[in-house]
C-alpha cells in the first residue's frame, strides 16, 4: 500500500505543478478561479495519500476542511463573475 500512495503522492505533485503554472499565467478570471480549484483539490488528494501512506488519520480532518473552504470559494468566485457579467 505505501507504494501505491507514494505513486499518487507524486501523481499528485505533479498535477499541483500544472495548476500552479496555470495559476502564475495571466489569462481570464475563469481558467485561474478553476486553477485554483484543481490545486485545492489536487492539496486534499495529497493530503488523502499522506494519510493511506503513514497510517495516521490526524490530517483527516484538515483535509474536509480544505475540501469545503475550496468549494465555498469557487461558489463565491463563481457568483462574482456572474455579478460581473450582469453588469456588462
Amino acid at each position: 500500500m505505501i507504494v501505491v500512495g507514494t505513486i499518487a503522492l507524486a501523481m499528485t505533485f505533479a498535477a499541483a505543478v500544472g495548476c500552479l503554472v496555470l495559476l502564475v499565467r495571466r489569462g481570464p478570471l475563469a481558467d485561474r478561479a478553476i486553477a485554483l480549484d484543481t490545486l485545492t483539490t489536487t492539496i486534499v488528494a495529497a493530503s488523502a495519500a499522506s494519510i493511506v501512506i503513514t497510517r495516521d488519520g490526524e490530517w483527516a480532518d484538515v483535509a474536509l476542511v480544505l475540501g469545503l473552504l475550496g468549494f465555498l470559494g469557487t461558489v463565491t468566485v463563481t457568483r462574482f463573475m456572474e455579478r460581473d457579467r450582469g453588469r456588462r
